[in-house]
């Protein structure tokens, strides 16, 4: 990523990881005639003329195609840290949600919903309720006047065997569950796993929308327009959602892309994760340099060519420390203050040799 400085030479090169390096060889993607690249695509139709449901819909801040630059958003990508990409890796789970072949959504089913519930409510107890309780007793004990073996015989042996046998034990029951969950165990509840919600193809260069794990349309990427949609909080604020809505079919949903950012951030922090995602699915461009998909690097084509041609290291994010990369996040962030999001619009119903800057260009000449 040379636009925010960064020194791939001044990052250690650790080789003992050498045998994932080699794994991550074995499979090399192959891109589909469909697959979106923005050097050579066929010009878009014109829009149909827009309903009411439409209207609705795109209610919004469109942004539109466009040339794509280094620029990401820095929030949702430090979610995830080298240490976890490292446990991720040790453990063998999927790669996070990104990868090599697919940007893929997914939410919480309603087991799940429920699961986090009890799961909050057991760490509450856990870690707050049951070590007050504990000390009531333990306080109890001993200011007891029969003395604490009288009162351990009495009424206290009974009292710690209800709070443990039908407080703490559950609970521990419950936290183990979760934290093996979190470790990858996933099989101990098959019911929990997360539901599909839409899926981007690099490979393919098509888009799905899921309900219910199903799909429920899929199009090409470039047939989708790109708004972003924003609604006020109880508070006076505004949530947004990058969503993509079909161009020519009145669906009565869109593919709300945006998820993993959050819905608070600055409108040109969405402009930013729209230019990651165009960056990703146009297979003419290298993946964004990302930690997330930085072991999907060595199995993409276009980008197993540029790392080639750039000598780039392959661990560059994994190899750092959490402190070093929340460094870097932040040393991004204060970058691209100042650069543009994206580079220059794309008229996708000209062609890909067309720029919307030319016309601004004669426009500032008048």
């Amino acid at each position: 990523m040379d636009s925010v400085d960064m020194d791939v030479s001044k990052m250690p090169k650790k080789r003992q990881n050498d045998s994932q390096a080699a794994q991550d060889h074995c499979s090399v993607s192959e891109y589909q005639d469909t697959a979106y690249n923005l050097q050579d695509f066929p010009p878009q139709k014109p829009r149909q003329e827009k309903g009411f449901l439409r209207r609705m819909m795109t209610n919004g801040k469109p942004f539109s195609f466009s040339q794509t630059t280094n620029s990401i958003t820095v929030y949702g990508l430090d979610k995830i840290t080298p240490s976890e990409m490292a446990q991720i890796a040790a453990t063998k789970q999927q790669e996070v949600y990104w990868d090599e072949q697919s940007l893929n959504g997914e939410g919480l089913t309603g087991w799940s919903q429920v699961y986090a519930i009890v799961v909050s409510i057991t760490n509450g107890c856990l870690f707050m309720a049951l070590p007050f309780l504990y000390a009531i007793f333990l306080l109890g004990l001993f200011i007891d006047k029969g003395g604490v073996v009288d009162a351990w015989s009495a009424v206290y042996a009974d009292i710690f065997l209800e709070i443990t046998l039908y407080a703490t034990l559950p609970c521990l029951l419950i936290y183990i569950h979760y934290k093996l969950l979190h470790a990858g165990y996933m099989f101990l509840a098959p019911f929990l796993r997360p539901s599909r919600i839409f899926e981007l193809n690099r490979t393919t260069g098509m888009v799905t929308l899921f309900k219910k794990n199903k799909p429920v349309f899929t199009h090409p990427f470039i047939e989708f327009d790109c708004v972003l949609m924003s609604s006020p909080t109880q508070q006076g604020f505004l949530n947004y959602s990058l969503t993509l809505i079909h161009r020519y079919q009145d669906y009565s949903v869109g593919v709300p892309i945006s998820g993993s950012m959050g819905a608070n951030h600055k409108v040109i922090e969405y402009l930013r994760f729209w230019n990651m995602v165009q960056r990703y699915m146009d297979i003419s461009q290298p993946l964004p340099d990302i930690l997330v998909l930085e072991p999907a690097r060595q199995r993409d084509p276009t980008t197993i060519a540029y790392d080639k041609e750039h000598n780039r290291n392959p661990r560059y994010w994994r190899d750092m420390t959490d402190d070093e990369f929340k460094q870097k996040m932040d040393e991004i962030e204060k970058a691209q203050k100042n650069s543009p999001a994206t580079g220059k619009p794309i008229d996708i119903f000209k062609g890909p040799d067309s720029t919307i800057s030319k016309k601004h260009k004669s426009n500032k000449k008048k």
